[in-house]
């Protein structure tokens, strides 16, 4: 992919002050393989980005890589999680090596022989030995027939599958050629594994070529030639460790630098999942990764600007000046929420404002305690929402005009929650109510949230508010969203 835009462009959306972040990644990566190289060392890097879900690393990896791209490197970019239905993640990294060669290889013809020659040579590689591979193995070399061959693992390794056959076949062969069968099953072990050998030496060689011939003038590029691998933590456990076992053998070569993005303590949970309890995830993580960068913290603001971001805004409605973010914030700090409390509050705010089927918008202060609740209890309930909501839960200001003196601008929250569900069950309530309520800046709040249901249309008396559907749809919107488990972070 050819990079056109500029620096700004590519880091316009970032709210989380990732764009320094980068600069400093870019520059210690770059200068790592600059040093190893002038040092006769091998010139790669295995960088893991660490950062808890919704740390923005999905982000980051992207531009990162666009920024890379615009400064005259090559990237391609693997992601884990779409790949993992494959069988082997040597076909999803060679894939996305060659789309990131492939605008390149009609300019250059060095670089276009060098990928032919890798490509080629990484057909013949076979680190792993699939299912059945042994049993074809021990057919032709110790001259057994299928029927005697046994065992229905679905990845047995070829040393096991083969000791088991050997050992029973020898049964009926007698102890005398017992000997003679393992010293033929291991001759024909040690040849297969020579070549495999022999066939990863040679692509890595090749694919340093490809690198080398692509950081040229004619080129117009240069190292490293960047891999990103994003979403490893959410792969299946296996997949997971096979893509990094494949990369130690296969593509650390010179001039090639990776960089991860994961939660690293979700990945150590791939890990044990991989090996079992007991397996120390930590330690075998550090054999892949030459540095781990921890992403700073982001501050719950920040967080719930970013999640607000999906929120179709023309659906909701939000006290003090309509400031969504506002008022999620202050009722984050007035409930004493954790941030995976507020990520699961605005996912379910986002899908019931998606199911919104109102042209009038929903609002936000029935909404919130709605889903608070909801996130506490598992239960949709006006009465619980109400008695959870903090009584000292106030937003707006009273402050001094020079013209009207001091401006009463507060919400009680708890207060308006109270009034609006005494009133929204029939329209007849809500114009009662407004009738004869006071006019303080709270009960103009309160009034304008249900005014355009009736103010210049027709509307029956016993039919309750469109605000009352709010229960029904947040009910619906819990139905779809992802569970979480106490000891795991959220994927």
């Amino acid at each position: 992919m050819v990079a056109t835009e500029t620096l700004e462009q590519i880091w316009g959306a970032d709210r989380l002050d990732r764009r320094q972040d980068a600069d400093f990644l870019y520059n210690f990566i770059t200068g790592e393989i600059s040093k190893r190289k002038s040092r006769g060392k091998r010139s790669s890097y295995s960088l893991n980005i660490d950062a808890q879900w919704g740390g923005g690393k999905s982000f980051f990896l992207e531009r990162f890589g666009k920024q890379a791209e615009l400064r005259g490197h090559v990237v391609a970019y693997v992601n884990a999680w779409q790949d993992d239905h494959a069988g082997d993640p040597y076909i999803a990294i060679m894939a996305a090596i060659d789309r990131a060669f492939a605008p390149y290889v009609k300019k250059d013809t060095a670089v276009e022989k060098a990928l032919r020659a890798l490509k080629s040579n990484g057909g013949r590689i076979a680190l792993n030995v699939a299912a059945g591979a042994a049993r074809s193995l021990v057919k032709k070399h110790l001259d057994l027939s299928s029927g005697d061959i046994l065992g229905e693992d679905e990845d047995p390794s070829l040393a096991a599958e083969v000791a088991e056959v050997v050992i029973d076949k020898s049964i009926e062969t007698g102890a005398a050629e017992v000997d003679k069968l393992f010293n033929r099953a291991l001759e024909a072990m040690i040849q297969q594994f020579q070549k495999a050998d022999k066939a990863i030496q040679s692509f890595r060689e090749k694919l340093a070529t490809a690198v080398e011939a692509l950081d040229s003038r004619k080129s117009g590029k240069k190292a490293p030639f960047f891999i990103l691998v994003d979403e490893l933590d959410r792969c299946r456990p296996s997949y997971a460790v096979h893509l990094l076992e494949r990369i130690k053998h296969l593509f650390e070569v010179d001039g090639v630098a990776f960089v991860f993005a994961t939660n690293s303590q979700q990945l150590q949970y791939s890990i044990i999942g991989a090996y079992g309890q007991g397996f120390d995830g930590h330690t075998y993580l550090r054999r892949f990764f030459e540095r781990t960068y921890l992403f700073s913290e982001v501050s719950p603001k920040r967080r719930i600007e970013e999640l607000c971001g999906a929120f179709d805004k023309q659906k909701i409605r939000a006290p003090e000046r309509n400031n969504i973010v506002e008022f999620i914030t202050s009722g984050y700090v007035a409930y004493g929420l954790d941030l995976r409390a507020i990520e699961q509050i605005l996912e379910a705010i986002e899908i019931t404002a998606s199911a919104w089927p109102h042209k009038i918008p929903l609002d936000l202060l029935l909404l919130f305690p709605l889903c608070v609740s909801f996130q506490r209890t598992s239960k949709v309930d006006w009465n619980i929402a109400l008695r959870e909501i903090p009584d000292h839960w106030v937003i707006g200001q009273i402050f001094d005009d020079k013209y009207r003196g001091v401006v009463d601008r507060q919400i009680n929250v708890k207060s308006a929650f109270s009034k609006a569900m005494g009133r929204f069950r029939t329209m007849d309530g809500v114009f009662r109510a407004t009738r004869d309520a006071d006019d303080s800046f709270q009960e103009q709040y309160v009034r304008q949230t249900f005014e355009p249901e009736w103010n210049g249309v027709s509307v029956d008396g016993n039919t309750p508010s469109i605000q009352t559907q709010l229960s029904d749809l947040l009910a619906n919107a819990g139905r779809l969203m992802q569970p979480v488990l106490d000891d795991q972070e959220p994927v």
